[in-house]
């Protein structure tokens, strides 16, 4: 389809529609073969300087692939290989090559052939032979691969609306929150810049989950992936729940059903990071209202399409919200009712999508203003990050729902 679509009038995109079912008629009739061969020649519709040659040259999942490639003996010949095939996120890999691979399985009992979902957009299977290769790219050690096998499973559940998140404009990526026993086994940081550099687990298995959205799934930038100005965060973002610092004493992973010994991989799909500075509140009242007002724009897709936003709370925040007798709930009440979008921030075609997407969050009295969260169930709630006063938000792409698998495995 050619894209944009949103500048178009209705009459254009009924047009545009109109011509597509010729096309799709003719694909539905034309052989399988004579397509695949046809598809593997035509170029990608983009005008700007890309490198891939074709739409659908390397895909590793398709029928033909073979399961091994020939490559060059230098670590720069295979990184130019891999990089001209668009097998990588523009940064050097580690060649996966079979001793890598074999390690990387090593005995962790899984059946290498073993289906784990279907990878949207380009609906790749992922087996767990395919999960190891990425893994090995992106610079995983053998104890990562079972929360890379977690969370591929993660990706296949409805409620995550994968092929939204790997194709839209919008700059959403996939964000691997690990809770419970896994996160200290492996490393996870939790702490000091946990959402940053500097830790291998976290950086290595955000990239690894990157590398099999590209790879498996065929987020292409420019291609399957549309982007329009990306994020950082689409590099890796990956980090745990700080436990020991958290007053409530239960994780979001244990909020969503699970015991505190039970490893945890939840995904969700989110932009990056919007830290909170509030260094002089004194209540937790005080602190809400910053972390209320930063959740509160209108150019969040939460704004009109509802769905989740995670406040990730630093362990000096939640400590005074704690001591000030706020349970979780009283939190996310608070935000309910003080998060607010001021009414001249919110243009007219803005009110008219919300009063068809979410109409229940326009204030009718008071500054006609919208709120940002209107249940409980809009609000995750998540302990991270070192001392300092300041917290997180991270807005959702809203069209999605976090999902959780539990880590099953050997670590090691």
């Amino acid at each position: 389809m050619p894209h944009p679509v949103a500048k178009l009038l209705a009459d254009e995109v009924a047009a545009m529609a109109r011509d597509t079912v010729d096309e799709i008629i003719r694909l539905w009739h034309t052989d399988a073969a004579d397509l695949r061969a046809e598809f593997k020649e035509k170029q990608p519709p983009v005008k700007q300087r890309l490198r891939y040659k074709s739409m659908f040259e390397g895909n590793f999942s398709a029928p033909d692939a073979p399961d091994r490639l020939n490559g060059p003996d230098d670590l720069d010949g295979v990184n130019r290989l891999f990089y001209s095939r668009g097998w990588t996120d523009g940064l050097p890999i580690i060649p996966p090559t079979p001793e890598r691979y074999e390690k990387m399985l090593g005995e962790s009992g899984y059946d290498p052939d073993e289906r784990l979902a279907l990878i949207e957009p380009r609906q790749g299977q992922a087996t767990i032979a395919k999960v190891a290769v990425n893994a090995v790219m992106a610079g995983c050690q053998p104890g990562h691969l079972g929360v890379l096998v977690a969370a591929t499973k993660a990706m296949g559940q409805p409620a995550l609306n994968l092929k939204a998140l790997n194709t839209t404009t919008h700059p959403c990526t996939l964000m691997a929150l690990i809770s419970g026993p896994i996160a200290d086994e492996i490393d996870v940081n939790s702490t000091y810049n946990a959402m940053g550099q500097g830790s291998l687990a976290n950086a290595a298995i955000g990239r690894a989950l990157r590398s099999i959205l590209l790879n498996v799934g065929g987020g292409t930038p420019g291609i399957l992936d549309r982007a329009t100005m990306g994020s950082p965060a689409k590099y890796s973002f990956c980090f745990a729940e700080r436990v020991g610092e958290n007053p409530w004493g239960e994780t979001l992973a244990m909020e969503r059903g699970f015991d505190a010994e039970q490893s945890v991989v939840t995904l969700c799909g989110v932009e990056g990071p919007h830290n909170v500075n509030d260094h002089y509140g004194k209540t937790a009242e005080e602190i809400l209202m910053t972390l209320g007002g930063t959740m509160s724009s209108p150019g969040l897709n939460n704004s009109y399409l509802g769905g989740e936003i995670m406040v990730v709370l630093g362990p000096e925040h939640a400590e005074i919200m704690a001591s000030d007798g706020f349970s979780k709930a009283d939190i996310r009440k608070f935000l309910m009712e003080r998060a607010l979008i001021p009414a001249h921030s919110l243009s007219e075609p803005q009110r008219t999508i919300m009063r068809q997407y979410v109409p229940e969050r326009l204030l009718a009295d008071g500054d006609g203003g919208a709120r940002i969260a209107t249940s409980h169930e809009d609000i995750q709630l998540v302990v991270a990050g070192g001392a300092g006063r300041h917290s997180a938000i991270v807005p959702s792409f809203g069209n999605t729902r976090a999902v959780s698998e539990v880590v099953i495995g050997r670590v090691g």
